[in-house]
């Protein structure tokens, strides 16, 4: 089994040891929000979201592992590629994935910041958060997703690919 199996187990074992920690963990109020003060149609997440560092924590961590699994299969697709194309792969999706987690980190710290001094700050009409996740997180599949696009006969599925799969069903036929 090679090393990037192994390690992607240890993660989702890593990971489902998270989701028991916070089955676990007490249910914090208003999880589902209220409404906000001044703007009736905004809800905002309760004061106990991150009252508890266990909260806090833990549901920053679940936001990494989804991230991680996520990574992890997409890396797990350019594996059977040569060590060349391999590493152009790998590149792409690391430089991705990167900016993925630095944003994540982002929007998140600017959430903590919100839930601790209670002051919304706005961003292009939206609360900076938010505007985290819909200008900065939203772009970065369609980063990996034009790559995966454009080189998809040089990358994923080529001409020796597609070669050895007329093979395979025209042994099939003639059985």
């Amino acid at each position: 089994m090679d090393n990037i199996i192994k390690l992607f187990f240890g993660f989702l074992l890593a990971f489902g040891l998270l989701i028991l920690a916070i089955w676990l963990s007490d249910a914090p109020q208003n999880a589902t929000g209220i409404t906000d003060s001044t703007y009736a149609t905004l809800l905002k997440s309760g004061e106990t979201m991150t009252a508890t560092a266990a909260t806090k924590w833990l549901s920053y961590l679940f936001g990494i592992g989804i991230i991680g699994i996520f990574g992890f299969v997409i890396f797990l697709g350019g594996r059977k590629q040569d060590a060349t194309t391999q590493k152009k792969i790998y590149r792409i999706l690391g430089l991705g994935l990167t900016f993925y987690f630095l944003v994540y980190n982002a929007m998140v710290t600017s959430w903590w910041s919100y839930v601790e001094t209670n002051s919304m700050e706005y961003f292009m009409g939206l609360p900076k958060p938010t505007a985290w996740m819909i200008f900065g997180m939203l772009p970065i599949p369609f980063f990996i997703s034009f790559f995966y696009i454009t080189k998809f006969d040089e990358w994923i599925y080529t001409k020796e690919d597609a070669q050895k799969f007329k093979e395979i069903m025209a042994n099939r036929a003639n059985r």
